[in-house]
């Protein structure tokens, strides 16, 4: 990595300072007020670097098009977001958004409560139709069987494998072959291990911020799934589901630092920048920290019962009270854009939800692979169970220093989707 030189660092800072100065609070991320223009509140989740920033630029951009509409950001944590969304729709808090950043797996949730607004044929047709986005992304745009438009997908999120270049040429394996599957997965770590030049494979375990997602291809390529096809029973108790956790804990036990399981996705993937492993499994945004660094990316490698990659992201939704919609429907309808796509979701590091915006690369050619969560409207609560006891598969592993009894994991697994069955209200 290149530093900067101190009289550059210094200029840069002042103009820092200033623009902050110009543009005011950074959390309340309003450009310049208009006294003609009609405000709307867009509630986002930070991704990214800079996200304030982000928004501001993709603001002014929007009100240099639309000098009748001004947006006011309103940044919510991650860890606050579900809650104080859904208490913006149930009427639990005062005020509410027109516009919120969804979460994909909680637009059946948010749908049940009534109170997001569906988008008419039309309204879908000028976004460029269905056939516009991701198919694996647009399964999301609707609860759970309903057929009812209510959230548009804005960007993906999926899991790849990245690799050092450097080293794969070291132990002379060719990145197309080393990943390609499962077996050879674990051929390529076992040569990097054997090579005794770096720790072949970094994964963040029990503190991993999305847990499931990282569990979830593998169940699905041992052929396993997290519930039933009609989303009234899980499923992650049964033999094949069983086979993918086993297949992922045992690659963590094998080949993974049990100090390195306790460690963030942030931390993780700081720590592969920095070179302390050759290989890791991360999603899009990864790329922007490793510019102008020896590294590749590859599919997802494929399982023993077919190819499947875990695909999330987030949504766009009008809150139905909304006084704005017409302004609202604007706004995701800019976000959705080629001129949304291609600067705001660009900067974040995400993949861009519209095909036509898609970069090339090891994560477009793995879209049609894509398979999201049920937007089941219990979805949020069944996930947090799947959560708790998956981290409590790694607590195992790391404490182990060796991955974990398959039998261990059946008990774990069966007791997860009783849990689960409890959190569906069913018996």
């Amino acid at each position: 990595m290149r530093w900067l030189a101190s009289g550059t660092a210094a200029l840069i800072l002042a103009g820092l300072i200033l623009a902050g100065l110009i543009l005011g609070t950074a959390c309340s991320g309003s450009p310049a007020s208009n006294s003609t223009a009609t405000t709307i509140d867009f509630w986002y989740v930070p991704t990214g670097a800079q996200p304030d920033q982000y928004f501001q630029d993709a603001a002014k951009s929007f009100h240099a098009q639309h000098p009748d509409i001004e947006v006011k950001g309103t940044k919510i944590a991650p860890g606050d977001a579900y809650t104080k969304m859904h208490a913006a729709l149930t009427g639990a808090s005062a005020g509410g958004p027109d516009v919120m950043q969804v979460d994909m797996s909680w637009v059946g949730a948010f749908a049940a409560t009534g109170a997001i607004r569906e988008f008419t044929a039309d309204e879908v047709q000028n976004l460029g139709g269905s056939t516009a986005f991701v198919p694996a992304a647009w399964s999301t745009s609707a609860a759970f069987n309903t057929g009812k438009i209510t959230a548009i997908p804005w960007f993906i999120d999926t899991r790849a494998i990245y690799y050092r270049t450097d080293i794969l040429k070291q132990v002379g394996i060719d990145p197309a072959d080393g990943f390609k599957d499962w077996e050879a997965l674990d051929h390529t770590l076992e040569a990097i291990r054997a090579s005794g030049k770096i720790a072949p494979l970094g994964i963040p375990g029990k503190n991993d911020a999305s847990v499931v997602a990282s569990f979830a291809p593998w169940i699905w390529e041992a052929g396993g799934s997290l519930m039933s096809d009609d989303g009234t029973r899980p499923t992650i108790n049964q033999p094949a589901a069983v086979d993918g956790v086993d297949e992922y804990q045992r690659f963590g036990g094998k080949y993974v630092d049990p100090g390195v399981l306790q460690r963030t996705n942030t931390e993780v993937e700081s720590m592969f920048a920095a070179g302390k492993f050759a290989v890791t499994i991360a999603g899009p945004s990864l790329a922007l920290k490793l510019q102008g660094q020896q590294f590749g990316v590859q599919q997802f490698p494929n399982g023993h019962a077919g190819h499947v990659v875990y695909l999330g992201g987030s949504d766009l939704a009008i809150r139905k009270g909304s006084p704005h919609a017409t302004q609202a429907y604007e706004w995701v309808r800019w976000l959705v854009s080629s001129a949304g796509q291609t600067t705001y979701v660009k900067k974040t590091g995400m993949y861009p939800a519209l095909v036509a915006a898609a970069p090339d690369g090891a994560f477009k050619s793995q879209m049609s692979l894509g398979r999201t969560f049920p937007t089941l409207a219990a979805w949020p609560a069944l996930e947090k169970v799947m959560a708790t006891n998956l981290a409590n598969i790694w607590n195992g592993v790391a404490s182990g220093k060796q991955p974990m009894p398959k039998d261990a994991l059946e008990t774990i697994l069966k007791n997860t989707a009783t849990d689960m069955q409890t959190a569906l209200g069913q018996p």
